[in-house]
């Protein structure tokens, strides 16, 4: 019968015998016997739901180190910013405890520049401090303008970016000596459950760092500054870009020490903020934010005001336009009292006509203004007084002083329009002075 089959087809036969022979061979040998497997590990539940080994004091209570003072913290949401607002709560409640308010520009969506440039100029002219946590919009040429002036003037700018986020914090960060560089710090040899929680001990004395012995830091990375480094992590801490060549510093000030940048988010995040010290650098961060000596303009009126108001009248006539100012100063916020003497601690507006002016004189001779039959200003002499007023701010440490003279109480009122509706900003012939032609 075999004989009758084609050699082909035995071919395939056998070759199929082969294969189940090796098949039934591989079978029985890998599987002689059932499945045991390994005991279960027993790890207590909360080893499994711990986010860190390391806990901060349970008794550490947050002390402000200066008096409660007025002020505000802006905080940037008009460049698409990579945070929550529950992300930073501590930091902002304790803000909040130093008397400061806490205001947000923008919704966390992109702002067009016609309408991003105007809104961030107006509301830096209330402001004291400004936080900007990862932008993902890069910051312009006008942004950082107005940014600069807001330094220079006394502004504290904290900048923070988080390795795990997307930002364009260096955009804003570069024009004050600092780049936060494209890394993250890690050490394999002492880290607080992943190689990326840092411990970091070393620290520059500092107003920033006073208390502190030992924080963590989750998602760090390093700032290149051409100002000082604060905090500095040690020779086992590694950065995914450079390695341990170079000094990394995860917080540094800028060429300013009113710039300070802080490459991570996440120390200040609960319950993170509760481990090790983490809790007083945030407290410290609180301080140098209220501790702005934010020197103001005329132009940011009525931002300079941080208490009660004093109306002071040249003469009787004029207890109109101080009704209004004070009804306008209602509707600001501002606390406002008509009065008839002066209170050399408290912040006054002086409403009169030019011949009252030899009541403010001092406050004039500040800003190199006199009034008489003309008018003087640094820019320009022998102005005629005739339906004109002038605007001038006089300002010490603890006190601002508003003069609004005109020459007529119609023209005075005119003057109190312009102030309190922002126009007045068109006729500043300075900083401090504004003159006015009025109808």
């Amino acid at each position: 019968m075999l004989a009758n089959i084609p050699k082909l087809s035995l071919y395939i036969l056998f070759t199929a015998a082969v294969a189940l022979v090796f098949f039934l061979g591989a079978f029985f040998y890998f599987n002689r016997g059932g499945y045991n497997p390994p005991a279960s590990p027993n790890i207590p539940f909360e080893l499994l739901t711990q986010t860190t080994s390391v806990n901060g004091p349970s008794d550490f209570v947050d002390v402000p180190r200066m008096q409660l003072r007025r002020g505000t913290l802006l905080v940037d949401a008009a460049h698409r910013n990579a945070f929550e607002q529950a992300e930073i709560v501590t930091l902002l409640s304790r803000v909040a405890d130093r008397g400061y308010d806490v205001e947000f520009v923008g919704e966390f969506i992109l702002v067009n520049d016609e309408e991003r440039i105007p809104l961030l100029e107006d509301r830096l002219r209330h402001a004291d401090s400004f936080l900007i946590i990862s932008p993902r919009e890069p910051y312009q040429g006008t942004d950082i303008a107005v940014l600069e002036r807001f330094v220079a003037r006394g502004g504290k700018l904290l900048l923070v970016a988080d390795p795990d986020r997307p930002h364009e914090i260096n955009t804003v960060g570069e024009p004050f000596g600092l780049e936060f560089q494209p890394d993250y710090l890690f050490n394999q040899v002492e880290y607080d459950l992943n190689f990326r929680h840092i411990f970091v001990r070393d620290f520059q004395p500092d107003e920033l760092t006073s208390g502190l012995n030992e924080i963590v830091l989750y998602t760090a990375g390093s700032v290149k500054s051409s100002g000082v480094g604060l905090a500095f992590a040690d020779g086992n801490t590694q950065s995914s870009v450079t390695g341990t060549a170079s000094p990394t510093y995860p917080m540094a000030t800028g060429e300013s020490r009113n710039v300070l940048a802080i490459s991570d988010l996440t120390f200040m995040i609960p319950p993170n903020n509760s481990s090790l010290d983490n809790n007083q650098l945030i407290s410290n961060i609180a301080d140098y934010l209220t501790d702005s000596e934010r020197e103001f303009e005329l132009a940011d009126f009525p931002s300079f005001f941080k208490g009660d108001v004093n109306i002071l009248l040249g003469q009787p006539s004029l207890f109109d336009a101080g009704t209004k100012l004070k009804s306008e100063f209602s509707g600001m916020q501002v606390p406002s009292e008509l009065s008839e003497l002066e209170d050399i601690a408290v912040d006054t507006v002086f409403l009169g006509l030019y011949q009252d002016a030899t009541a403010v004189d001092s406050y004039l001779e500040d800003n190199r203004v006199t009034v008489g039959d003309t008018l003087s200003i640094p820019s320009a002499s022998d102005i005629p007084v005739e339906d004109t007023a002038i605007i001038a701010l006089s300002q010490s440490q603890d006190r601002h002083v508003l003069i609004v003279l005109a020459d007529s109480p119609e023209a005075l009122n005119q003057a109190i329009d312009r102030l309190t509706s922002g126009e007045f900003r068109s006729g500043l012939v300075n900083d401090l002075v504004g003159v006015y032609k009025t109808e």
